[in-house]
């Protein structure tokens, strides 16, 4: 999987993996990296060693999802008297993004924060950063093989919260449908992305363990619904027209089952399937809220953008080594909708 290193070593690059440090929170974390780059003799608004550093975070696409994640790096940065940039494209463009993260580089930072969601084309920005001096860090998605570049990860450990969706999307099958068959659609916002890829081979391996041991027959297969809401909407009506029997669950990889629950609202069918998803948006709460998102799972946005910052800090004065720092999967359901929507609006 691309985001753990072996729990018990480091790399050539000194990057730790999260899972040697047990027991140390996310505040925790970034709070050690704040004190160690805040002298004591620092006052407030950042007067330490990291004050007036230009710090550049670039995104794939900056969506909804990236709200919290902006904000976290921004309060980070605000604290130790950064020059902060948090910049991506409306909508992903392959092209676009290198070329965004390219002039990050030429702008010479102190410090880069990317995405990397594929494995090979956006390494050669990061080893220009790095040639250059410029210290890097990566947040919300790593690829495989992220550590062969000597650079930290901040995010979710893909496979195992795609196992933990699909059996949260498996147990609400069950709940609306008492089926021992039919198909869950694993809904994906973007082809290619690493993050969505790995997140289906989480479900698709649940449903698989799920029907060796109950004896079951549930398929799985893929659709790419895209952002925008009419046209996923559209996608996803012409799905289910197709075989209307067939569908027992909608499983997104990111936030595609806000859509889902726009369409089946419209069409009078919340509850005649399952339907769940991943991250912690307003639609997304808001549609667990009202049942028609029976779970989601989530990936804490703010420690990718704080505890990331914190770690490039460390690791730009005084230079300690960022390790890799798993945020984790949450379910979200209506047990715990309201408490965790009533601290999402703190970030939103």
């Amino acid at each position: 999987m691309n985001q753990m290193s072996d729990p018990a070593q480091t790399g050539p690059s000194g990057i730790f993996s999260r899972r040697g440090i047990l027991g140390v929170s996310a505040t925790a974390l970034a709070a050690s990296a704040l004190a160690a780059c805040t002298p004591a003799h620092a006052g407030a608004g950042g007067g330490g060693v990291q004050k007036g550093k230009k710090v550049i975070f670039v995104v794939h696409e900056k969506n909804s999802f990236f709200g919290p994640v902006q904000k976290g790096f921004e309060t980070f940065g605000e604290a130790v008297g950064w020059q902060a940039q948090f910049i991506g494209p409306a909508t992903f463009d392959q092209s676009t993004v290198v070329n965004m993260m390219q002039n990050a580089v030429n702008s010479k930072p102190d410090g880069l924060i990317l995405t990397r969601i594929d494995n090979t084309s956006y390494d050669g920005v990061i080893k220009a950063a790095q040639a250059a001096g410029i210290q890097v860090i990566l947040s919300n998605v790593a690829s495989d093989d992220y550590q062969k570049l000597g650079v930290a990860f901040v995010g979710q450990n893909f496979v195992p919260a795609g196992v933990t969706a699909g059996k949260q999307i498996l147990a609400h099958v069950a709940k609306y449908t008492g089926r021992q068959d039919g198909a869950i659609i694993i809904g994906k916002i973007q082809a290619g992305n690493s993050a969505l890829e790995q997140r289906g081979e989480g479900i698709r391996q649940a449903v698989s363990d799920y029907n060796h041991a109950h004896g079951t027959q549930f398929t799985t297969e893929e659709l790419i619904v895209g952002t925008d809401e009419a046209g996923a909407v559209s996608k996803i009506d012409g799905r289910y027209s197709r075989d209307p029997h067939s569908v027992v669950g909608w499983a997104g990889t990111a936030f595609e089952c806000q859509f889902v629950a726009t369409w089946a609202k419209s069409k009078n069918l919340v509850g005649k399937f399952a339907n769940g998803g991943f991250d912690l948006t307003a639609p997304v709460l808001a549609g667990v809220q009202d049942g028609s998102i029976d779970y989601t799972i989530g990936q804490n946005p703010w420690a990718q953008g704080w505890v990331a910052a914190a770690l490039l800090a460390q690791q730009m004065d005084p230079g300690y080594p960022s390790f890799t720092y798993d945020t984790g999967a949450e379910v979200v359901d209506s047990a715990n909708i309201a408490a965790v929507s009533k601290r999402e609006a703190k970030v939103a």
